[in-house]
Order: C-alpha cells, then structure tokens, then sequence
C-alpha cells in the first residue's frame, strides 16, 4: 500500500499547471444605476444632413425600465492570464458605420484579435481610433467600402471618432484574456470559462467611471455579482457565489 500512494503522489507531483487550473465556473453580473437620468444632448447636423436627421439626440446613460439596468458597462475579471492555448485565428470584432452612428457603441475584444471596420451608410464616414492619444487607425470609408481591419496589440481604452461627422463616437476596451462582457439592454452579462478560484472584478463605464468587487468562482459552479453606480457618486459592488 505504502508504493501505491507513493506513486499516486508522483503522479499528482507532475500534473502539469495548465491541467491543474482547468476547473472554470461562470461570472454572472448585473449593473445598476440609480438616480435622475439626464436628458439627450441635441446635435445640429451639418454634414448629410439628409441621411444622418437635422439633430442628432445623444445619450451616454441608457438605463432600463423599471429594472434600473446599465447598458454598454464593460465587465472584466482582474489580474488573470489568457489561457496558455489561445485560439488560432481570432474572429474579427466589426465595429460599423451605421445610421450616422458606431454599432456596437462600446465594444470589448482580446488583444490579438483585429477591429474590422464597415460602412453600411450611402455616404462616406471617417473612422478615426485613438489609442492613449495616438491615432491607431484613421480610415475613410467610402460608400460601398471593403471592411478595413487592424489588429489590436495593447490592452486599454481605445476612443472611436468619426472625422466627419464629430457627433459620432465610440469606445473599444481590449483586455489581455477573453474574461469580460459587456452589459446588454438590461444591464445583465456572462462571463464564461472562467479559471475556478478567487478573483478581483471591475466594472467600466464612460460617463460613470469605474466600480470593483471580488469574487469566488467555484469548480463548475457559479458566481453572481452586482454593481450599482449611484448619482451621488457613491456606487458600489457587491457578490454571492452560488
């Protein structure tokens, strides 16, 4: 008996790290707000006024009904590792010209994975992506243009602009791993496949900054946080793991 377990604790001594972190669990989250939403900032339209509306009504806080849920709030796990075998070939993330608008108005996407860029609009947009003040892409899109694509190298916050029309605008979040989401129309979001164990979490938004929380993801199991940003500015997160 003595050299059956000296030899199970052999083989568990060399289980190599990769396998031993393959328990994951799920990262369910809801964002909130509460407080008086502001009204939309009209817009005079200057350019193709005749596609794009005279006004244009724009609204950085979009907020459900009666739920209170926050849309487009980036959720992302802190301070993990990508997996050590990432994806070959990473899908594109489109980001289109349409509507005189960015769709998807905010979007998260892995390092190493390129933006593709569209225009589904009958005049010509100017996207223009700005990376820690430098420009990272700046390409006109011609009625009928081929998709245009760069990869993402750095992780961080990336600012869409159109050159042409200044009342459209945007936002791209890279993160070094796939651990992230962004919030739907209900302020809700799922993060799967994440590594089992004890995490830090954060949640971004453009107007109303950023909140954090911790999280325990169980082996094959699910954690559930919540975040409320607050008009005084005294939001906060919180978890229950289930």
């Amino acid at each position: 008996m003595l050299l059956v377990a000296l030899f199970l604790a052999l083989i568990i001594s060399n289980v190599p790290p990769a396998l031993a972190q393959t328990e994951q669990g799920v990262v369910t989250v809801q964002v909130l707000y509460h407080g008086t939403i502001p009204p939309p900032t009209g817009v005079i339209v200057t350019r193709n006024p005749e596609i794009c509306g005279t006004q244009v009504l724009l609204q950085s806080l979009t907020v459900h009904s009666p739920s209170g849920g926050l849309k487009d709030a980036v959720v992302t796990i802190d301070g993990i590792s990508a997996p050590e075998t990432a994806p070959a070939g990473m899908a594109p993330n489109v980001l289109s010209n349409s509507r005189c608008s960015f769709s998807p108005h905010v979007m998260s996407l892995q390092t190493g994975s390129p933006i593709e860029i569209h225009n589904q609009d009958p005049i010509m947009h100017n996207t223009h992506i700005n990376y820690e003040m430098r420009t990272f892409i700046n390409v006109a899109m011609v009625v009928n243009a081929r998709p245009v694509a760069k990869t993402v190298a750095k992780p961080g916050l990336y600012r869409v602009q159109c050159d042409v029309h200044k009342f459209m605008g945007g936002y791209v979040l890279a993160s070094t791993h796939p651990y992230f989401g962004v919030t739907d129309d209900h302020g809700n979001t799922r993060i799967l496949n994440v590594p089992a164990g004890h995490h830090d979490i954060s949640v971004w938004h453009e107007r109303l900054g950023q909140l954090q929380a911790h999280v325990s993801v169980p082996p094959n199991g699910e954690a559930t946080a919540t975040f409320e940003f607050r008009e005084d500015k005294t939001g906060h997160g919180r978890r229950m793991d289930r």
